[in-house]
């Protein structure tokens, strides 16, 4: 592909990245305790580069805790980026010598506020041009974003069962269709209140470094481009209709488009994680499965690494709690203002 006659001024780039830690198949307040360890580890690093979810109504008296999430810092290039979140994999792991890294969008059991996501962050230098270069950036992410989520699909189950690769996008409460205002939180792709970054929200947790790596590549070339593409909402949320069911001929089309413009190998549409796990669950379990997928996460190649992962002692719930979670409320809470409030503005680059 020829290099382009000129470039946007230079993007920035961050990634958000969510995964379940399960011990004995299931999540565990415990994993506050071993969070409190990444936390002071390097408090200055680690007090907004972590976080930690929690499940609603019912299903939170039989299993509190949710996903943990890692952070990269802000970076300049995919190749930066990748290297990053590579290194918050490596202390995560660190941080959890027992407990299964399970990065999927959903598991068996899952309900709309049980799941997992990895979000992309891309920034726009201030200037004059700011709204406008966002705004079109807001367009181009969007014309390709179909196929980077269907991509990034490892959701085959929600609930009692099979429910499609991209189950956690079709039924999250953090998710949906892109409607007129870009700052609203809850849909797919937004522009973020607190930092004025362009998010992808919608892509399902990629444990595979190699498929990561293809997105995050896509994802630089597209803020790159000199051109316009004709995205549009309406063009999105009919393409995101079809994505929860799998590649169709439009977008198997789009793919080609977009493989055009980033040189994103279509093949990682073709087959899909969540085709990997199913497949895999069907032939061996969903335990098997998940000691392959924390393999996967844990060294970058699918394989049983024989991770010990029996339920952690009672009290490190508590103590996480005070360890973790208590310390961080005042950042948690300003966050969540920052995020939601109309008029909050934004306070940080990125």
């Amino acid at each position: 592909m020829p290099a382009p006659s000129r470039l946007p001024a230079r993007p920035t780039f961050g990634l958000e990245e969510e995964v379940f830690v399960l011990h004995g198949g299931r999540t565990s307040l415990g994993s506050l305790w071993n969070m409190g360890s990444l936390l002071w580890q390097d408090p200055k690093r680690n007090w907004a580069a972590t976080a930690t979810n929690f499940r609603r109504g019912p299903a939170a008296k039989r299993e509190t805790m949710s996903s943990v999430e890692v952070s990269t810092p802000v970076e300049f290039s995919a190749a930066t980026l990748f290297t990053a979140a590579l290194s918050r994999r490596i202390a995560l792991s660190r941080a959890f010598a027992s407990g299964q890294l399970v990065a999927l969008g959903a598991l068996p059991g899952s309900d709309r506020y049980h799941t997992a996501g990895l979000h992309i962050h891309v920034g726009v230098p201030a200037g004059p041009e700011r709204e406008r270069e966002r705004a079109r950036l807001y367009g181009n992410l969007a014309y390709v974003l179909p196929v980077l989520t269907l991509a990034s699909a490892s959701s085959p189950y929600f609930g009692a069962g099979s429910a499609g690769p991209l189950s956690r996008v079709a039924a999250s409460f953090a998710l949906g269709e892109i409607g007129p205002d870009a700052r609203q939180r809850f849909q797919d792709l937004i522009v973020t209140r607190r930092l004025g970054t362009v998010e992808l929200r919608v892509l399902d947790p990629v444990p595979d470094p190699e498929r990561l790596w293809a997105i995050l590549q896509a994802v630089e070339r597209v803020a790159r481009l000199p051109d316009t593409l004709p995205g549009s909402r309406e063009d999105y949320n009919a393409l995101r209709a079809q994505m929860l069911t799998g590649l169709t001929p439009a977008l198997r089309a789009r793919a080609g488009e977009v493989a055009v413009l980033t040189g994103f190998d279509s093949h990682w549409t073709e087959y899909t994680e969540a085709q990997r796990v199913q497949a895999h669950t069907e032939a061996h379990g969903w335990e098997s499965a998940c000691a392959h997928l924390d393999g996967l996460y844990r060294s970058g190649v699918w394989q049983d690494l024989g991770t010990p992962h029996t339920p952690p002692p009672a009290w490190h719930g508590p103590a996480g709690f005070a360890r973790y979670y208590l310390p961080k409320l005042p950042y948690i809470a300003r966050k969540a203002y920052l995020e939601n409030h109309p008029g909050a503005g934004e306070v940080e680059t990125g």
